[in-house]
């Protein structure tokens, strides 16, 4: 069986992250897989694994981001559905069972009503929430996705919110719910000296990095030589950097080719994410399999796989109050660090293992 991943992307977050761990590990169990994608990141990272052939996404269609992508996207349709045809007969002609799966949102239309043509089972993954999409540029995503939708056998979700979020769009038959994975790691978490607290995400508002910059400087009143390492590339720098001002214990370290080393030396890693577009929350279980200490806001989809006092400390939603009175007592408490970190290892074994995520993708596939 050969998996055919498609996803258009030109950042490098959870969704990114989650498709390079996925493919390895289904290559890993004896299975090709192509990838096709527009991620430099994926490309260069995935370029030397055997049973992984990478093809670059010959054009890049936006149906969702803005109006200037949305038109030129209409005006490359034609090149891009000849592109595509000649992608799926080769696809159509290539020995074993064929898979085609979907990630992102705008290769669900043209590409995906081609795959359609030459009677490939099309699978679609759904992180989260669409109606914010679909609320914009006039409605035309809405229409544009209404029209294809129907060409997915199945829709693969990670979480119950993004199911609830979706009632109207698929049947509940439809939906299939299976929780992102990542790899685990040899290095679980050990005490550290430095006092560090991390965030690691896409800088975009309504990841909340902003909220723990402010949630910082009330912790700082009480605990001293603390650092805040704010791991991530986006849009929103610029606004966070104006709410750090010139602190110097917060540090933006941007885009970091290995984030692990950086989370083992944390002390807590914060999950503060409150965007409505959230589905699952990869950096939650990053850190479970590093079995570090974890904070993050008390709505879905993060408290789905987190308990409060249980594996983690929730605060109240969007509250950044809470969220530092949570920080200290958590900074201030060995044995419940202690507890936290054990318990959110023992979860990331149990449910989010990279390999038992790809198995349950596979037996979707073979039956």
């Amino acid at each position: 069986m050969t998996i055919n991943f498609f996803l258009q992307s030109s950042d490098f977050g959870g969704a990114e992250q989650f498709a390079n761990d996925l493919v390895l590990a289904i290559a890993n169990q004896n299975h090709q897989v192509a990838l096709y994608t527009s991620n430099s990141h994926l490309l260069s990272g995935l370029r030397k694994k055997e049973k992984v052939s990478l093809h670059k996404i010959p054009i890049y269609l936006d149906f969702s981001g803005n109006y200037k992508g949305l038109i030129k996207s209409f005006c490359l349709a034609p090149f891009a559905i000849f592109a595509y045809l000649k992608i799926f007969k080769k696809i159509s002609q290539s020995a074993g069972k064929q898979i085609v799966l979907y990630s992102g949102f705008s290769e669900k239309i043209i590409p995906g009503r081609l795959a359609k043509l030459f009677n490939l089972p099309i699978y679609f993954i759904e992180y989260g929430p669409l109606e914010p999409l679909f609320s914009k540029l006039c409605g035309i995503p809405k229409i544009l996705y209404s029209l294809n939708k129907s060409i997915a056998k199945q829709v693969i979700i990670p979480s119950n919110n993004t199911k609830v979020a979706l009632k109207n769009v698929f049947e509940d038959k439809k939906m299939v719910l299976i929780p992102c994975g990542t790899l685990p790691v040899n290095t679980i978490y050990k005490k550290h000296n430095d006092k560090i607290i991390s965030v690691i995400s896409r800088l975009e508002k309504g990841k909340g990095q902003d909220l723990v910059i402010k949630a910082f400087y009330l912790v700082q009143k009480q605990i001293k030589n603390l650092e805040l390492q704010i791991i991530g590339e986006g849009s929103f720098y610029d606004e966070l950097k104006k709410i750090a001002k010139t602190n110097k214990q917060i540090k933006f370290l941007k885009y970091v080719a290995n984030k692990q080393k950086l989370l083992e030396k944390s002390d807590l890693i914060i999950c503060p994410s409150v965007w409505p577009l959230e589905g699952f929350g990869l950096t939650i279980i990053e850190a479970m399999a590093l079995g570090k200490p974890i904070i993050a806001f008390n709505r879905a989809p993060g408290n789905e796989i987190l308990i409060d006092q249980k594996n983690a400390l929730l605060a109240k939603d969007g509250n950044y109050f809470d969220l530092a009175k949570k920080i200290i007592e958590l900074l201030k408490n060995k044995k419940l660090q202690k507890k936290l970190s054990h318990n959110a290892h023992e979860t990331f074994i149990k449910k989010y293992e990279i390999n038992a995520i790809a198995q349950k993708y596979l037996s979707l596939f073979e039956n």
